[in-house]
């Protein structure tokens, strides 16, 4: 695998203040981008939210600070990427509202209020579905603190560069070939802080998806394989196959396709399942609170 110069239609540039008036600012970094000029607790006029679709299927991640969000405004503007998914923890569902997950280390009369280790490994949300979400949002309510300094950060890893950097050979290895994806904790070899049930289990039964997949939005491609999420690709030897996803893995994560957001309470962060992959920092531990509100909207079969 080469770093290779990027092309096609996700690669074009999309920073500064576009035609509805919204200022997208680029990290610098090897995805995600601020958005600045827009309040989230106001319904958004369709050129607006139109500019910013287009925005995270390029940047993958955006970040909107200082957002004063309800639990029902967080819902409304998600909602428009897709109908909103009811997360496979949902005994972790916000009261009242079981398209908000609650993720928190806080515990109150003896149990965690919250989902208190989500994302803690490299993932892609939900893959293991039929119709993977579109795209993820969380509202950052209570962030860890020590010594003046936020902890839990997040990292993403951009898919698509990752993608665009293998070589011609490496593309044509691909093409075509499908990646079973499978919910189960104990046979995908990843820890699990909350044990699973046998009715999550039977729910989710084993998917495949491609290797490589299309954007919906963009038409460009990212790879979409996951050490830990996948546990074989149809048509090929076991051992094979688990090297090929190790390696594509590896590959994804590669710092150069890496961005590290720092978060601060009031943070709004959406995420682009169909083009980056992330993991959450688990650097700090209780008393240092943690709390957020995600929302999660549905997506499209894979492509």
């Amino acid at each position: 695998m080469k770093t290779a110069k990027r092309t096609g239609p996700a690669s074009r540039p999309s920073g500064g203040r576009g035609a509805a008036g919204i200022d997208v600012r680029p990290s610098g970094e090897g995805a995600g981008a601020e958005v600045a000029g827009v309040d989230l607790s106001a319904p958004l006029p369709d050129d607006v939210f139109a500019e910013i679709d287009r925005a995270l299927a390029h940047h993958g991640v955006l970040v909107f600070q200082d957002q004063g969000l309800s639990p029902e405004r967080q819902l409304s503007f998600c909602e428009r990427f897709g109908p909103i998914e009811v997360n496979a923890f949902d005994q972790y569902a916000l009261p009242g509202h079981p398209g908000v997950l609650v993720v928190s280390n806080i515990v109150e009369d003896g149990r965690n209020i919250g989902y208190a280790d989500a994302g803690s490994h490299w993932h892609t949300d939900m893959s293991y579905t039929t119709t993977p979400p579109r795209c993820t949002a969380l509202h950052a309510i209570e962030v860890p603190s020590a010594g003046g300094r936020n902890l839990g950060d997040t990292l993403f890893a951009n898919a698509r560069a990752a993608f665009e950097a293998l070589d011609e050979a490496d593309r044509r290895r691909i093409e075509g070939l499908r990646a079973v994806h499978r919910f189960s904790a104990k046979e995908r070899g990843v820890k699990r802080p909350v044990k699973l049930t046998p009715e999550q289990i039977a729910r989710h039964p084993d998917v495949v998806h491609p290797v490589a997949r299309t954007h919906p939005v963009s038409g460009a491609k990212a790879l979409y394989v996951r050490e830990g999420e996948c546990v074989g690709i149809e048509g090929m030897p076991d051992e094979e196959a688990v090297a090929l996803i190790k390696r594509l893995s590896d590959h994804i994560i590669r710092p150069e396709f890496r961005y590290r957001h720092r978060w601060r309470v009031g943070d709004l962060v959406i995420w682009d399942n169909c083009t980056v992959q992330h993991i959450a920092l688990r650097d700090y531990e209780w008393p240092q609170r943690r709390l957020m509100h995600r929302v999660t909207a549905g997506g499209s079969v894979p492509f």
